[in-house]
């Protein structure tokens, strides 16, 4: 994979490209608590692929069980993440409204169906009560509920969520993965990318963009991190909504999620990633209300909008 990338909702301009690079092991950051269980997924463990050996090495297929494909009519639209049995998070400005939207689970393959793979209806979205497409994205995330929890199984597993205090540190190794285009002039990909990069914190991210485009923009704030590659690679359009994670003590959490960027893979530009720490108790709160509320209600007490604001 030479590169990842996602788009963003009515703003008309594609999200940036994150790098990725090694999968060693690392120690959680100092001063940082952990990650908590899967939200939701009733005390089992999270972050961790199936132990399954071919040839020696992971197999492929199983390689990411949390990769999920947000899908409308057949077609998909976004990446995500499942984080419980029956939640799966995602981008804000992947979501187009009220439509009928499905999750495909447990494949890598977007033409081809496995027999491990499982598709289940969206019961419902809610995206961040701040976010707006309007000018430089903030608030990029959006929790979808599923209509019925999924069976885990040896490729469908969900990511650990990172404690609120958790800050994945400058310069730590972290994974993307996608079906975006692998360059930024070329189609979308069907097969599942990988790809390494560089995390950066947001104030030097938002230096390194501000130098580039010779601008003051205020491009990255709290609540964003940053992941770059100088090899070109990096998420692009078809990965937005997708996880960011990073391994910790042979643990997976998702540190982010893919959304935006100035081109794929283009030199000295760093892709933007919602930080998932940040909108932990966002995320908790939600999760919360709705092991206790209807679907109706479940949206209503969220204060969210769903439906795009008209003028």
């Amino acid at each position: 994979m030479q590169e990842l990338r996602s788009r963003v909702l009515g703003a008309g301009s594609e999200l940036p490209s994150l790098p990725l690079r090694s999968e060693g092991t690392q120690p959680f950051p100092k001063e940082s608590q952990g990650c908590g269980p899967a939200l939701g997924s009733e005390g089992r463990a999270c972050g961790h692929r199936s132990m399954r050996i071919v040839g020696g090495r992971p197999a492929v297929r199983t390689r990411w069980p949390w990769q999920v494909s947000l899908q409308i009519n057949n077609q998909h639209i976004c990446g995500g993440s499942l984080i419980s049995n029956q939640f799966v998070l995602t981008a804000a400005h992947c979501i187009f409204g009220h439509l009928e939207y499905t999750v495909k689970l447990g494949d890598k393959d977007l033409k081809h169906r496995a027999p491990t793979s499982v598709e289940i209806p969206v019961k419902d979205i809610v995206i961040h009560q701040y976010y707006s497409p309007l000018g430089i994205i903030e608030h990029d995330i959006a929790l979808a509920m599923l209509a019925f929890p999924v069976n885990y199984s040896t490729h469908i597993q969900p990511v650990c969520i990172p404690e609120k205090s958790f800050l994945v540190e400058t310069d730590t190794l972290c994974w993307v993965t996608g079906w975006g285009k692998l360059r930024e002039l070329e189609r979308a990909s069907e097969e599942l990318q990988e790809a390494e990069l560089n995390i950066i914190r947001h104030q030097k991210c938002n230096e390194l963009l501000q130098k580039r485009t010779k601008t003051k923009v205020q491009f990255t704030k709290e609540g964003t991190v940053c992941g770059y590659n100088d090899e070109g690679k990096d998420a692009c359009q078809g990965d937005s909504g997708g996880p960011l994670v990073c391994e910790y003590n042979t643990t997976w959490i998702q540190v982010g999620i893919v959304s935006w960027g100035i081109g794929c893979g283009r030199l000295g530009y760093p892709g933007i990633y919602t930080e998932v720490s940040f909108y932990r108790d966002w995320i908790v709160t939600l999760m919360n209300r709705a092991s206790c509320l209807d679907s109706a209600n479940f949206l209503m007490l969220s204060l969210c909008v769903v439906i795009p604001v008209t003028p």
